[in-house]
């Protein structure tokens, strides 16, 4: 079921830029959707029509090219995309967010190569260091098998993320913490192989791959936890952390919505058998109207948190130890939220959500996939009040 819903309107971005470019390619994105899961990634066509709207390059600077968006620009976008498909919305969002760290992070001499003038260059990967690499002449031989590499399906450089080895051993920055860095290698030099055979989030071509010996040249590689910004502006000095999360938070309140959507249109015609109509049920009022406003609390709550650090990071160069925590809080809050309002969807759509093709069992499939990345586990929650206590901050409300 295709529903015209408050997503059109809740959005307070202009009909302008990047924000109209993903609203207009939300019907094809809904048609390509059953494509995209048999395919598990993103079909040539959305491909195309991507690289065509310039949205690979939603946060690349606009000295490569880019949209340079700000932070309410791109959870715009990604809750779009996510609104429309979950699996478009999460490999969108993968690309995007490497595609900046490379844009932002790489010297002029890489940053060349990943993003050539007049191309929309695509990137992928797998920033955690599970690879090892020793430094030769001129730079890395990286070793590593890589999971979860979504985007890559489609993507012309990959990230692969590693520590530096000294004498068979992790090597150690001043700090005490392993030499952690990011390389990017072309995709011709990767070994693909597949592992994405999953529940939800099944046409993000998030799959497996390798890299065996190969050499990197240090200008390549960035440092994980000490990278150094070579262009762009102040929106960018949120952090890395930051800004991989406005992807994640903007993929749970684009699905959240776009199910409690989609059970109210069911809603309107599904009787279940000896049952009053579903639309009639004071249960099903009372639990959606919940349900409702805990995902426009969550969405303000997001929006509020990445703002407010933008802000900071602006006039001061970075946000305050608690604004960074926060987007992660926000981001995972918003997480949960969203997945118990899928569920709350699947759960009154009956077989309406069992069968497929089903919107709503894909946004529940999608959304539960999500809920077991490593960026919105526990650990935020618990290091956001670790935070809070540790530099505290003055009330707000």
């Amino acid at each position: 079921m295709t529903t015209t819903s408050s997503a059109d309107t809740r959005f307070s971005g202009q009909e302008s830029g990047p924000l109209a470019q993903a609203r207009g390619l939300r019907s094809f994105i809904e048609q390509e959707a059953g494509r995209t899961e048999s395919a598990r990634t993103m079909t040539a066509d959305l491909v195309k029509a991507f690289s065509e709207s310039g949205l690979f390059g939603l946060m690349v600077p606009t000295s490569l090219g880019g949209s340079e968006a700000d932070t309410r620009t791109s959870l715009e976008v990604f809750e779009e995309l996510a609104y429309a498909d979950g699996s478009i919305g999460w490999s969108l969002m993968a690309n995007a967010s490497t595609s900046c760290f490379a844009s932002i992070y790489l010297d002029d001499e890489p940053t060349a190569a990943l993003f050539p003038s007049g191309v929309a260059g695509i990137h992928g990967g797998m920033f955690g260091p599970v690879g090892k690499a020793t430094r030769d002449e001129n730079g890395f031989l990286v070793d590593g098998s890589y999971r979860f590499g979504s985007g890559t399906g489609h993507a012309d450089w990959f990230a692969a993320g590693f520590i530096e080895q000294e004498n068979g051993e992790d090597a150690a920055l001043e700090s005490g913490m392993p030499a952690m860095r990011i390389a990017f290698i072309p995709a011709e030099q990767i070994t693909k192989r597949d592992g994405w055979n999953v529940l939800g989030l099944k046409g993000t071509g998030s799959f497996d791959y390798a890299v065996e010996s190969v050499h990197v040249d240090e200008a390549f590689t960035f440092p994980l936890l000490e990278p150094v910004q070579h262009r762009g502006g102040a929106t960018y000095q949120i952090g890395m952390f930051g800004l991989v999360a406005i992807g994640h938070a903007g993929f749970a309140l684009g699905v959240g919505r776009r199910a409690l959507d989609e059970v109210l249109e069911v809603a309107k015609t599904k009787q279940r058998l000896g049952g009053d109509p579903i639309a009639g049920q004071q249960m099903f009022l009372h639990e959606f109207a919940m349900h409702d406003a805990a995902m426009r609390s969550a969405r303000a709550f997001t929006y509020e948190a990445f703002e407010q650090a933008e802000f900071t990071a602006i006039a001061e160069g970075a946000p305050t130890p608690v604004e960074t925590q926060r987007m992660r809080q926000a981001t995972t809050y918003g997480t949960r939220i969203a997945a118990d309002a899928c569920r709350f969807a699947y759960t009154w759509a009956g077989s309406d959500g069992l069968r497929e093709p089903s919107i709503i069992g894909r946004c529940f499939r999608d959304i539960s996939a999500s809920t077991q990345h490593v960026y919105v586990d526990n650990n935020t929650l618990t290091a956001y009040t670790q935070t809070l206590m540790m530099f505290g901050e003055p009330s707000s409300f």
